[in-house]
């Protein structure tokens, strides 16, 4: 069964079962995805942050993260506002993307951030910057389940 699968799983389970906030967590092979569940229905999900891990290979080098940030980014298109890797940290073995255009509405704009480590892991984030207070918060991250789905399948196919 693959991830998406696992993840759809869990979401029905949970949709039945568990009451938002809550985690949840599916392996499948050398992958684990993890949801900080807001909220769930039968159409769609609110999460606070998505992390992915992969044991496929021991450690990224830089240039292997840079890969993987650009194949995420060019296969991550359905997303609110489209993915860019905007800065590598070679020393920090780090690589950051984040939305090429955020949303604007009222004084906020919103963005999606995503943060590759050298440990194979990825960190997908929603965030909000107050252009008044100028302070940045993280927001829920508000998807069909078909999208979190595919984005679960575009997040595995993005490991090479």
């Amino acid at each position: 069964m693959s991830l998406s699968r696992k993840i759809a799983a869990a979401l029905d389970e949970n949709t039945t079962v568990h009451s938002p906030p809550c985690a949840v967590q599916v392996e499948e092979g050398p992958h684990r995805l993890s949801l900080d569940l807001t909220a769930v229905d039968t159409v769609g999900v609110a999460f606070a942050s998505l992390e992915f891990s992969t044991t496929a290979r021991p450690e990224w080098d830089s240039e292997a993260l840079r890969s993987w940030g650009d194949r995420l980014a060019a296969r991550v298109t359905y997303l609110m506002e489209p993915l860019k890797v905007l800065e590598v940290d070679a020393g920090g073995g780090e690589v950051h993307i984040r939305s090429q255009s955020p949303t604007s509405r009222e004084e906020q704009k919103s963005y999606y951030e995503v943060r590759l480590y050298r440990r194979g892991a990825l960190s997908l984030e929603r965030r909000s910057f107050d252009e008044t207070t100028r302070r940045r918060t993280s927001v829920p991250c508000r998807l069909t389940r078909e999208v979190l789905e595919r984005l679960a399948d575009d997040v595995v196919a993005s490991v090479p």
